[in-house]
């Protein structure tokens, strides 16, 4: 029995290194649904969209049956791979095909879908920024040193104001704002979010999106021309609009201050710490820069593109940069509602996780035309 038992514990003892071969319904083949969608997802209520199962492999006699989590009836279809569907109402549904072997009632793969229906919202009016170059960066902090000049060789088109609870409800389905209402600013969003709501507005508008998915990687296409984030470099140009000062209304008194007192640079064009109630407003209300931009400093943060780090400027491009290639943080600017003057500087920069949301940070949108 001692025998039994020292074999069976190697026996045991190798299994924990050894690969695991999966075998019953986990080893079934793959199903991939592709669809006639905008996008492979994005479509409106009462237009009919053609849905396609594509097994890795399948047996000679099959059926499929269709869920399309509407409400609708399942649809059963024999020897086909492909079925139309129209969906009556907004939401987000989960399509469901299951492949069966007809002949012996098998399940023999399982595919799913995740759509978003919606009225698609207008296309946004944006302001034409040219393309220039400026002084990047400031004297006040490490971080945004040395100051350079660089250059933004392109054109941008720029949304006035931050993204709305509005626009972002018309387009994500839901809103996830802490403070509530049709025109303040969207917020309590990830970067991962922002830049999902990029690619879905831009399939919804006929435009290429600008962000490709490789598992957790996001690449940008640079000669996309749909919506996206502003790189690091174009927020500030946008928001600077000509200026050199620590705002675009002037120098603050206390560059280097927080909420003591009141800061008459800042109080005509932002919602900051000393006037925001503790909370954001509806966009649009403060006095616009020289490009005519709202709330670039102050109501809430806004997410960019770029990687964080705050030796980025040393050794940065000088045209077109687009930030380190890689970091923990993605870069927030501008200041918020909850926030001094410090943080209400062109040229202020703040790290944080791409994960991380809260009620002070939102975005805005640009695009190359």
């Amino acid at each position: 029995m001692a025998c039994i038992g020292i074999l069976l514990l190697l026996a045991l003892w190798g299994c924990a290194d050894s690969p695991i071969q999966e075998i019953g319904p986990l080893a079934q083949p793959s199903l991939r649904v592709n669809s006639t969608l905008l996008g492979g997802t994005e479509g409106e209520p009462g237009v009919e969209y053609q849905f396609t199962a594509v097994p890795s492999s399948r047996p000679t006699w099959f059926r499929l049956e269709w869920d399309f989590g509407d409400g609708t009836p399942r649809r059963l279809v024999i020897g086909s791979l492909t079925v139309e569907h129209r969906f009556q109402e907004a939401g987000t549904y989960t399509v469901v095909a299951r492949l069966y072997d007809h002949g012996t009632g098998v399940l023999w793969a399982t595919g799913t879908l995740i759509v978003n229906i919606r009225l698609t919202p207008p296309q946004p009016q944006m302001v034409m920024v040219p393309a220039g170059r400026f002084s990047m960066g400031s004297s006040r902090d490490f971080s945004e040193q040395p100051v350079r000049e660089v250059v933004v060789s392109k054109p941008l088109l720029v949304l006035p104001t931050e993204v709305t609870q509005q626009l972002w409800v018309a387009v994500m389905g839901y809103n996830p704002s802490y403070f509530s209402g049709d025109q303040r600013p969207v917020e309590n969003i990830t970067w991962w979010e922002a830049i999902d709501f990029c690619n879905r507005l831009s399939v919804r508008h006929g435009l290429r999106p600008c962000y490709l998915f490789r598992g957790d990687t996001v690449i940008w296409d640079r000669t996309a021309n749909g919506y996206r984030l502003p790189t690091e470099a174009e927020w500030e140009y946008v928001c600077r609009s000509g200026t050199v000062t620590d705002t675009y209304a002037g120098d603050l008194r206390q560059p280097w201050g927080g909420c003591e007192e009141d800061e008459p640079v800042l109080l005509p064009i932002a919602w900051y710490c000393r006037n925001s109630d503790d909370r954001t407003h509806a966009v649009g209300q403060k006095q616009p820069n020289g490009f005519g931009l709202f709330d670039m400093l102050g109501n809430v943060a806004e997410w960019v593109w770029d990687w964080y780090s705050n030796t980025a400027y040393q050794s940065a491009d000088s045209v077109d940069p687009a930030g380190p290639p890689s970091g923990s943080q993605r870069v927030v600017r501008g200041g918020a509602w909850n926030l001094g003057n410090f943080f209400l500087r062109a040229a202020a920069r703040m790290g944080l996780s791409p994960w991380h949301h809260s009620p002070a940070v939102g975005f805005r949108i640009v695009r190359t035309p």
